[in-house]
């Protein structure tokens, strides 16, 4: 048998609701001091790493923060005995016991920002052509040619880095006054413009989709992908870290997630 965890929670009582994790194992709390961990037994490790069990582990936390704070832990976490696992809690008692209270009554939203990179950066090589027209000069030297393009090159690129920095400002601009945290990722791929994650409180994910309404409807270039509320996934945050393993890397799994359920970068963008 090995225990398959699959989040940190702020109770050391017994889970009273009865839920099934994967493979259908009852899903229970290790105590440690004050906290625990909601953990299921398994007959062995985790062979394959399907949809199917990634959805199941992220059905639990859904249903534990329903009743507590919990802090996801990564797909798939497994500890061959319970004192390993007590090991960890203890290496990371109080990193938990801060997060459990920064992150109480809180949930996470994402959002994507999708732009016609290609689009934008010909408006402004149109407009950086026309502004130097009248200053090329038919003799110049291959050097001072060199030179010029050089320059514009720079030029454009500086001014498409501004009107990406110009863009991101709007969209934030929606949610800062209601998020009380965020995470915001610049142009991670060509055309995706912003990958951001946005800490609610619980009381306030109404505004928030209110104000994702009006973004949505302003007009202009940029499509959205929209997402949540999830677990709090992007705002676990660790002072200690050992050096092989990272319990609390949970973007890949957030990312499968999304995939799954249609907020995939090239399409549904709303």
């Amino acid at each position: 048998m090995v225990i398959y965890t699959y989040g940190v929670i702020d109770s050391k009582d017994r889970i009273d609701e009865t839920i099934f994790g994967l493979e259908g194992a009852g899903v229970y709390n290790v105590s440690y001091r004050d906290i625990g961990v909601a953990v299921s037994e398994l007959r062995e490790k985790i062979q394959e790493i399907s949809d199917a069990n990634v959805l199941k582990h992220e059905e639990v936390i859904e249903t534990l923060m329903t009743k507590f704070t919990a802090l996801p832990i990564k797909f798939p976490t497994i500890f061959n005995t319970k004192e390993d696992l007590l090991s960890m809690v203890e290496f990371y008692y109080q990193d938990f016991k801060d997060n459990l209270a920064g992150l109480r009554n809180k949930v996470e939203f994402g959002m994507k920002v999708i732009w016609p990179q290609d689009t934008i950066k010909q408006r402004i090589i149109n407009a950086c052509n026309k502004s130097n027209h009248s200053l090329s000069i038919s003799t110049d030297s291959k050097a001072k040619s060199f030179l010029k393009e050089k320059f514009k090159q720079q030029q454009i690129e500086k001014e498409f880095q501004e009107e990406a920095n110009r863009c991101i400002a709007v969209v934030d601009d929606y949610f800062n006054k209601i998020a009380t945290e965020k995470r915001l990722k610049k142009l991670q791929t060509d055309n995706l413009l912003l990958n951001a994650a946005y800490l609610v409180e619980k009381d306030k994910q109404d505004d928030f989709k209110k104000a994702f309404e009006q973004l949505k409807s302003t007009p202009g270039d940029l499509k959205f992908l929209f997402s949540g509320p999830w677990p709090c996934y992007n705002f676990i945050t660790l002072t200690k870290k050992p050096s092989s393993v990272d319990y609390f890397n949970t973007e890949d799994m957030l990312n499968r997630l999304l995939a799954q359920q249609g907020f995939a970068q090239e399409r549904n963008a709303v």
